[in-house]
């Protein structure tokens, strides 16, 4: 029982290590804050999980909402003409 809880506990970081390695290389630098992005791999690879929570909760900036509630955008349903 407690090999098997290993082997989970250890899957589970192994995906959250590489989501968070896939994420800061595609975040845009534009939303990358308190270090440079390579900083970020760099503490990602050597210090996997503390650096992936890190990254995780304080290592972007969150994603802006395309539209702004005026209620006629992608969010209503609502679609502009096709113009040609």
């Amino acid at each position: 029982m407690l090999a098997w809880l290993t082997y989970v506990l250890f899957a589970l970081v192994a995906v959250m290590y590489v989501h968070s390695l896939i994420d800061c290389v595609r975040t845009p630098s534009a939303r990358v804050r308190c270090l440079p992005k390579p900083l970020w791999l760099l503490f990602m690879l050597w210090a996997p999980i503390l650096g992936s929570l890190t990254w995780t909760y304080f290592g972007k900036l969150p994603e802006q909402a395309e539209t702004t509630g005026s209620g006629t955008g992608a969010e209503s349903g609502a679609r502009e003409p096709i113009r040609a």
